[in-house]
């Protein structure tokens, strides 16, 4: 309100000026003297044109006003949907862990039932069905809040399901696994087993002139993995591209670019594997 006089001053001034501006260049030329009636009807002019902005001023502000609270109230119901969502997805995430918790139970049940009653008459059997009871324990429960397991149990996985494999067939299988440093800290569950279950699948284990290693280090606090094949000549897997590439993706889930490295190295003959990693 304090600029209202200010701006009718101006306007009068503005008006003053252009007519003294103006007059000469009339065809006849006018004497100008402000009087009452020239200042009554220079003010309400002012009024009008200044009613008149305020107005479109407010209008304009108004329609802004209404887009925000209309794209607030949009995003409002996104965010609910959004959450319903969530929601839903809990809701399924909690049954389908009752339904894991119950699933494991049944099958650990079920593998014990079956370790007993083969034990006396197999004892070859019973000691596999233990190896997998051991293996499919690992797989489900040893895993940290950060979605991360201990790389003891992670070696410890992979020994077993080396020696699972062993029982599997009636020949030797050329593989050895060495392990050196102290075997602590954290990793992605199952990651390294990935590599290792595509030297059982594609590999060829039976030559002895060409065994196949595994060797996992630990080297201040930095991990040391690596795997080193013969390749199998006719298999019929669809080859180490599809397990290779979901490693990748979990490795770049869990760390930064340079916070690990994998290699891989191949030719017709030999596959092998090179990944470091910082373990935290």
């Amino acid at each position: 309100m304090a600029l209202v006089p200010a701006i009718i001053g101006a306007y009068l001034l503005m008006q003053f000026g252009i007519e003294k501006l103006v007059n000469p260049f009339r065809d006849v030329p006018r004497e100008f003297n402000p009087d009452k009636i020239w200042f009554l009807r220079a003010t309400w002019r002012c009024f009008y044109f200044l009613s008149f902005s305020t107005a479109y001023w407010f209008l304009r502000q108004t329609i802004k006003n209404q887009k925000r609270i209309n794209q607030m109230e949009l995003e409002g119901l996104q965010a609910e949907r959004e959450k319903a969502e969530l929601e839903k997805g809990l809701v399924r995430s909690q049954n389908a862990l009752l339904q894991a918790q119950i699933s494991p139970h049944l099958l650990f049940n079920t593998l014990n039932f079956i370790y007993n009653s083969v034990q006396d008459v197999s004892p070859k059997a019973s000691e596999g069905v233990l190896l997998l009871s051991e293996v499919m324990h690992y797989a489900l429960q040893r895993v940290h809040e950060d979605g991360k397991t201990d790389l003891q149990y992670e070696v410890e996985h992979i020994e077993k399901y080396i020696a699972l494999n062993q029982l599997r067939f009636s020949y030797p299988l050329h593989l050895q696994m060495k392990c050196s440093g102290r075997l602590q800290g954290k990793i992605p569950p199952l990651l390294l087993l990935t590599f290792v279950e595509n030297t059982f699948k594609h590999g060829d284990l039976t030559d002895p002139t060409q065994t196949a290693c595994i060797s996992v280090a630990n080297q201040q606090d930095t991990l040391h993995f690596s795997t080193s094949n013969k390749k199998r000549k006719h298999h019929g897997g669809r080859g180490y591209g599809i397990g290779i590439q979901n490693a990748k993706t979990r490795l770049r889930e869990f760390y930064d670019e340079q916070d690990y490295t994998l290699t891989i190295d191949e030719d017709e003959q030999r596959h092998a594997v090179h990944l470091k990693i910082k373990l935290t």
